[in-house]
């Protein structure tokens, strides 16, 4: 096995040109790939907006960003706004969704319900959340009138009652995708009109609804090509319930299989390996399955088969032993994505989650799991977050384990979590520098080492990941002095998490491009 070497080319104190911010660009979507409930979280994040190279924005484009940039000068003026309202009311449908689109990011309190009716409730596509103020409940209800809407959006809105929803899709025939993500009355009424309105389905978004088990009888018999069902966070999905679901797909159809289904989502769900098992074997072209923050014990065999290319698995906080996630993983060669995170908290258990002894991912887990994940051409994104043993073995040893897998297979995936690994120091780091000249730098676009053990050691390391747009160091011993370098060498860095860094002040942790513009990149 190649060792890389300690230390890393020098890395220049200077950055070449301006910062100007992209007219228009969009914001940054924060998530979180651990944590599986919806409570705010506090962060200390610095941006910034890089000049875009190499492209040129059309011009329809262009006048939208503009539009954008002027609206609330221009809705001040009574005159320059009922002008403005005269061309929105002409602009074609196609462009209605993006426009939209880039009023809520910059705008959200302009959008009040008369304006977003009037203007905004047509094209091919809608997308309506709750933190939207101007939206009420007439708002929902317009919705309606678009019949030949083909994608709709409705997030977080939790005070609505099931028949809102069941008023609006029944007059929607045309619909493809339709997201109910965190509209938690959405239950057994809504199920059934769209198994009865919406025939052309090919996206369905349950989760966080109300909806039994038994109520998607209708929407997976009747959407023929239906290719995405997510459900997770359901409560009160427990084996019972589940049965009846099982049960009537296969009453006089004991054959009977779900042939589209390519995206499977079971996240937080209290179904154990039996009732898994059983709906996942009726899928048998699946490309997608997250099963993380459930009763999972044993994974399904039926993904093994040959007819499985499983390009995304998510088995974050499940009780598989060590033995058969590697076992499971080394006859997936297709994966793109690999989430691991926290191996043995079990279901939704953060008081497992901060036990080290329930971790079921050890070192020497991880030797067997580097075997197999280096061998696979086309992983992009890897997670590990949370898998508090590893290190703990080899803390002492020059080349490790976790510097193992960063120099054989973390290198090159875009993205890579290894957040909440207590024992990762700044010398795991090592495998990120490149051997020779001849050598490509790292792929890395997003890392996340958020509560992890790295120090000022680590800059060296950071540095070399010249493309990398995401950097997560929360609740690290990183400083400013060891973290200018990295942002002079990475000159496509966007994000930074500096969240409890306490190296870091804290006024400058959300503003820490411009510190590095006038305390170092001037001198």
């Amino acid at each position: 096995m190649s060792r890389r070497k300690s230390s890393a080319p020098p890395v220049s104190k200077r950055r070449r040109g301006d910062n100007v911010p992209a007219f228009g660009a969009p914001t940054e979507d924060d998530a979180s790939l651990l944590q599986p409930s919806r409570f705010p979280i506090s962060t200390a994040l610095s941006t910034r907006i890089l000049t875009q190279k190499a492209t040129v924005p059309s011009l329809s484009s262009l006048a939208a960003r503009c539009f954008v940039t002027h609206v609330q000068a221009l809705s001040e003026n009574e005159r320059s706004w009922a002008y403005s309202k005269r061309y929105l009311k002409r602009l074609p449908d196609i462009l209605v969704p993006r426009l939209f689109s880039m009023l809520r990011s910059s705008c959200p309190t302009l959008l009040s319900h008369g304006l977003i009716v009037l203007y905004f409730l047509r094209g091919p596509s809608l997308v309506l959340s709750s933190d939207l103020p101007g939206v009420q409940r007439q708002t929902i209800t317009s919705v309606a009138h678009n019949t030949a809407l083909r994608e709709l959006y409705l997030i977080g809105f939790d005070k609505f009652a099931d028949t809102v929803f069941v008023s609006i899709l029944a007059s929607l025939p045309q619909l493809r995708i339709l997201v109910l993500r965190g509209c938690s009355k959405v239950g057994t009424k809504t199920a059934e009109v769209i198994g009865n309105a919406c025939p052309s389905l090919t996206t369905l978004n349950l989760n966080y609804t109300s909806v039994p088990p038994v109520s998607l009888l209708g929407p997976l018999t009747s959407c023929a090509n239906l290719e995405v069902l997510k459900v997770a966070g359901i409560q009160n999905w427990t084996d019972a319930t589940f049965a009846k679901l099982l049960a009537g797909l296969t009453q006089g159809q004991p054959d009977m299989t779900l042939p589209h289904m390519k995206t499977l989502k079971f996240r937080q769900l209290g179904l154990s390996d039996t009732s898994m098992h059983t709906f996942i074997a009726l899928c048998p072209h699946l490309t997608r399955l997250d099963v993380s923050f459930t009763r999972l014990h044993r994974p399904p065999l039926s993904i093994v088969t040959p007819a499985y290319a499983l390009e995304k698995m998510s088995l974050t906080s499940t009780v598989l032993s060590s033995t058969d996630v590697v076992s499971l993983i080394s006859t997936l060669p297709n994966l793109q994505t690999l989430y691991l995170g926290a191996l043995g908290s079990g279901q939704c258990s953060s008081s497992s989650i901060g036990n080290i002894s329930a971790m079921t991912m050890t070192d020497d887990t991880l030797i067997w799991l580097t075997e197999a994940l280096e061998k696979f051409e086309h992983l992009e994104k890897l997670s590990l977050v949370g898998n508090t043993k590893l290190g703990l073995t080899s803390r002492h040893d020059e080349h490790g384990p976790l510097a193992n897998l960063i120099l054989r297979v973390g290198r090159k995936c875009k993205h890579l979590n290894l957040s909440g690994l207590p024992y990762l120091q700044s010398r795991d780091l090592c495998g990120l520098v490149s051997e020779s000249v001849h050598d490509s730098p790292p792929r890395l676009e997003e890392l996340a080492l958020n509560n992890t053990g790295i120090d000022d050691d680590a800059a060296p390391y950071l540095a070399c990941c010249s493309s990398l747009v995401l950097l997560e160091i929360a609740g690290t011993k990183l400083t400013s002095s060891g973290l200018f370098p990295v942002i002079d060498a990475c000159t496509n860095l966007e994000k930074l998490d500096l969240t409890s860094c306490r190296g870091i002040k804290v006024a400058d942790r959300r503003r820490f491009f411009e510190v590095w513009e006038s305390e170092w990149k001037k001198i």
